[in-house]
């Protein structure tokens, strides 16, 4: 159990000595950012951006066709912010949208052969970043990892703390 350990409270200003698990999670944000950052990146040099690849992994997912609407809510974002991601993608040749049949209000979209192209792009560059962040670890100690990053997640979550975008565990290393 976490227990925090005020040194001294002087005024409105309490000084609290950093705990083993505090200094754990401060890691972790760091190393969460730096490989944002290393993606981030990487995408950049294929000439889209992080929204533009968000959607693009959830098109890959489906597998198909996905409505609008879909995305936007799959991906916790308003419908408006999407439109507008969907504009560039579309003006890029990496998707195609269209009306749906059965309701013109619905807007239908797909991957093209470039935009599922640039999927597997990202697929292999996101697995030499991974591939470099975890250089010099032995499987066992990235085994070891994996249960400790599992073990806190399932903590956040009996909390209720639950991301509507990640609610699914992605096994195959999908971001």
């Amino acid at each position: 159990m976490l227990k925090i350990n005020v040194l001294r409270k002087a005024g409105d200003t309490v000084v609290v000595q950093k705990t083993v698990a505090s200094q754990a999670v401060k890691l972790l944000m760091l190393t969460d950012r730096l490989h944002r950052m290393a993606i981030e990146a990487q995408i950049e040099k294929l000439g889209i951006h992080r929204s533009q690849h968000f959607i693009l992994m959830q098109l890959s997912r489906e597998d198909g066709e996905v409505s609008q609407s879909e995305i936007a809510k799959k991906l916790d974002v308003s419908p408006a912010a999407v439109t507008v991601t969907l504009k560039k993608l579309e003006k890029s040749g990496l998707i195609e949208r269209r009306t749906a049949e059965e309701d013109a209000r619905t807007k239908i979209i797909t991957l093209t052969d470039a935009g599922r192209k640039t999927v597997e792009k990202t697929h292999r560059l996101f697995l030499e970043v991974d591939e470099q962040m975890c250089g010099g670890m032995t499987d066992a100690e990235l085994e070891a990892l994996c249960g400790y990053l599992s073990k806190m997640t399932e903590n956040l979550k009996a909390q209720g703390n639950i991301c509507p975008c990640c609610e699914e565990t992605k096994e195959d290393g999908e971001k």
